[in-house]
């Protein structure tokens, strides 16, 4: 009960702080430090961190043929990032793109290593059906100027005046609200354990991509950009080497394994390190949790948004969505979903055999 009060006495204070004059603007508090985290040298080139370092799923890099198809008729180029100054649209921070820098895909961005040890991920298209648009979107929807740019939002008044068709600046405005959630799905999380989410940023991008006759597809989307850690998702250090009893039909088509924590697949992890990821891991559950029974909010965390940096075995989420809780279906076992999340990070820990 001592830890949950603790979150929403902080859940409280932060509406507070919504709501008091004078204070920074929400962008303002979410972007502070970022200039300084997120520097980088372009002449220096020298210090790439190797592939094999790096948490790349390959099952994720995989494509049909479809698409490998579109991907070889029209290669992408590079990404700038765009505002609006001066009275019209500004490019600035190219950053260049190429297949062989594409290092993974999710549920809704394409991600892509820049040459600088930082990466850009790239939005995909969504149709406004998807669940991810859900309570926090109609909330951007409707405080735009709270989750933008000014110059965002003069970015997205300039495209419009210049769009054929409302259903075309519906769609503008749709990006540009997409661009918002990121942010708040982000700040969610940002605001409750700083030190484990990857600082980033976020922007609206352009993206080209170079036709068979020479003339680029440019591609209005929401981008952000991170530090590339070297490291290893979660799912890399699990051995699969016991198997959970089912019924027979479940054991043949569904067969599920228990998830053991492998310490001596990439150099030996000491038990304080151990100990270490194991308390941030009770961390996470403390979050996912409050924010399920405080903000019916359920933190869609997996093994693939989290990875253990090396040499240091510290624990990082990088990728960051919530989800309104009706949308989830709870399992027989579990009558509330987040439910579900919390007993796999705990199953997870406890192979750490710590006692």
């Amino acid at each position: 009960m001592a830890k949950k009060g603790r979150f929403s006495e902080f859940g409280e204070a932060i509406r507070n702080f919504w709501n008091s004059p004078g204070i920074p603007s929400f962008i303002e508090i979410l972007e502070k430090g970022l200039d300084k985290e997120l520097f980088f040298d372009p002449d220096r080139t020298d210090s790439q961190i190797p592939k094999e370092d790096l948490p790349i799923d390959f099952r994720l890099r995989q494509s049909g043929f479809a698409r490998k198809l579109y991907e070889k008729l029209f290669p992408v180029s590079h990404v700038f990032r765009i505002t609006h100054r001066y009275g019209r649209e500004f490019l600035d921070n190219f950053m260049p793109l190429a297949a062989e820098n594409y290092i993974g895909r999710g549920s809704y961005k394409f991600v892509y290593t820049l040459p600088w040890n930082q990466v850009v991920k790239i939005g995909k298209s969504k149709l406004p059906s998807d669940p991810i648009f859900g309570s926090l979107y109609k909330e951007v929807q409707n405080n735009l100027e709270r989750y933008l740019k000014t110059e965002e939002i003069g970015l997205m008044h300039h495209l419009q005046k210049s769009a054929w068709g409302e259903s075309k600046r519906d769609e503008i405005r749709f990006k540009f609200a997409r661009l918002g959630l990121e942010r708040l799905h982000y700040w969610k999380l940002k605001s409750l354990i700083p030190d484990l989410v990857l600082p980033t940023r976020f922007f609206m991008g352009l993206r080209f991509r170079r036709s068979p006759f020479g003339i680029p597809v440019v591609t209005l989307t929401p981008c952000d950009n991170q530090n590339l850690l070297p490291g290893k998702h979660l799912k890399e250090f699990i051995r699969l080497n016991e198997k959970v009893r089912q019924n027979p039909i479940q054991d043949a088509l569904f067969p599920k394994w228990k998830l053991n924590f492998d310490t001596h697949r990439f150099g030996i992890i000491s038990k304080s390190k151990l100990k270490k990821i194991a308390l941030d891991f009770h961390r996470v559950i403390e979050v996912t949790r409050y924010l399920a029974q405080e903000e019916k909010l359920i933190f869609d965390i997996h093994s693939e948004n989290i990875i253990i940096t090396i040499p240091d075995f510290e624990l990082k989420i990088f990728d960051y969505h919530v989800f309104d809780e009706h949308l989830y279906e709870p399992s027989k076992e579990n009558p509330s979903p987040e439910v579900d999340h919390i007993n796999l990070i705990k199953e997870f820990v406890s192979s750490f055999e710590l006692g």
